[in-house]
């Protein structure tokens, strides 16, 4: 497909089970790939069993790193779903005159919450409510995020002001910069999400979506059980957004890559209001369904750039706005993994554009916080609603993640109906 690109070689910055997708489209193109940190058990980075060659290499090293990429004449670098692991990708192309699709101001705007914010300000982006300090708090719920972690690192909900000390804390603690921002928590509106990828400076939505929370996350936690693409109230959001996002992509001065928003949008009152946004791979993998929808695979935006610098030969086509994905993530009860089966066997329904197991045999699994241990997740693309609940169903009875006690780790299944409503 992209002639240029046979042949090269790649280092990716990261093993997990989240680089695997990327490992494997790197491969498909027929680019030799390097995956690299600091893990020798490969169990704890299973993309360096995919890769073609692994590095145990952190790949926060960025002096080991230079060396190696010299002397293995590396021809580029990739990194994603972790903004950490974009400023060492920065880093490291500097010193080696890489390509980086990102720069460090870039960075910081997307890594910051706070920065973000005043971003979104100065080109009229609507933001959620913020709090400056615990004093200042006036209504409850809020919520509570050190400013610099992204995946629901660190986040807690707090009900009183007793539980904001604590959930402050917490994210104290996991801040890297020790900033923390206070937020009101929106639970009257759902949350929705904006994807954008950028050619040449050329802007493109290229999905949105919609998200599914699990039943018993009350005021306690953020799971997200399930995304629906496309988002239900795609049009009404974006008559309120795009122009202003766009703008402020513009003003950012991205030239290349893939950007998110994550808001929320009340579908009654029609508020609309975005906390943060990505300007990395995002941890969604729905690289297959915008693929299968259009215009392109947005990782190769990412791959074509890394390796020449530019992304001409990346083929636009003709979007299907029809195509629907339902991406389900599955998130553990508290125990520990006795067994993992089913995964696998997803791959052979024709609709199933993602499977990834993100857990191991002997991992413990906590409950105290916000956010859950991720199991795995998978997605179907159809047209048909219908044929999508059959396939969750299928996929609920075929994937089967016990704890010692032979208990079902799974906290939350996506029901019926919130799939047929939307």
């Amino acid at each position: 497909m992209y002639k240029r690109l046979k042949g090269k070689k790649l280092i990716v910055l990261g093993a997990t089970a989240g680089e695997i997708n990327l490992i494997k489209r790197a491969q498909e193109l027929g680019i030799y790939v390097i995956a690299a940190d600091y893990n020798t058990d490969y169990t704890l980075s299973p993309g360096k069993l995919v890769a073609d060659e692994a590095w145990d290499i952190s790949w926060s090293d960025i002096d080991e790193l230079e060396k190696r990429c010299i002397a293995e004449n590396v021809d580029g670098a990739i990194a994603g779903y972790s903004e950490f692991r974009i400023d060492s990708l920065i880093q490291l192309c500097e010193r080696l005159d890489y390509p980086c699709y990102s720069n460090k101001e870039q960075l910081e705007i997307t890594r910051d919450k706070k920065i973000f914010k005043d971003t979104c300000r100065k080109y009229a982006v609507p933001t959620v409510k913020e709090y400056s300090t615990v004093e200042s708090v006036d209504k409850y719920p809020v919520i509570v995020k050190p400013v610099d972690r992204a995946g629901s690192i660190g986040i807690s909900i707090a009900n009183s002001k007793e539980e904001l000390e604590k959930a402050y804390q917490y994210a104290m603690d996991l801040s890297v910069t020790k900033e923390v921002i206070i937020e009101e928590y929106i639970y009257q509106g759902g949350k929705i999400d904006l994807y954008y990828a950028i050619q040449d400076g050329e802007i493109k939505l290229i999905s949105s979506c919609d998200t599914i929370n699990a039943k018993n996350n009350g005021f306690e936690r953020v799971v997200q059980s399930a995304w629906l693409y496309p988002c239900r109230n795609e049009d009404k959001v974006l008559e309120k957004s795009d122009n202003t996002i766009r703008k402020m992509i513009q003003g950012m001065g991205i030239k290349y890559g893939c950007i998110f928003f994550s808001g929320f949008y009340n579908e009654e009152t029609e508020d609309l209001s975005f906390f943060e946004c990505g300007f990395r791979l995002e941890g969604g993998h729905q690289s297959t369904y915008v693929e299968q929808r259009g215009p392109f695979n947005y990782l190769d935006i990412f791959l074509n750039h890394a390796l020449l610098g530019e992304t001409k030969d990346v083929y636009n086509s003709k979007i299907d706005k029809d195509l629907k994905c339902l991406t389900i993530n599955l998130y553990g009860k508290k125990g520990v993994i006795k067994s993992i089966k089913g995964f696998e066997e997803l791959d052979k329904y024709p609709e199933c554009t993602l499977s990834l197991c993100q857990s191991r045999i002997g991992e413990s699994c906590d409950d105290t916080q916000a956010i859950l241990n991720k199991l795995g997740m998978f997605a179907f693309s159809g047209k048909d609603s219908m044929v999508l609940k059959e396939r969750v169903e299928e996929a609920y009875k075929l994937i089967n993640i016990l704890d010692e006690n032979n208990q079902d780790m799974i906290y939350d299944k996506v029901q019926n109906n919130e799939i047929l409503n939307w």
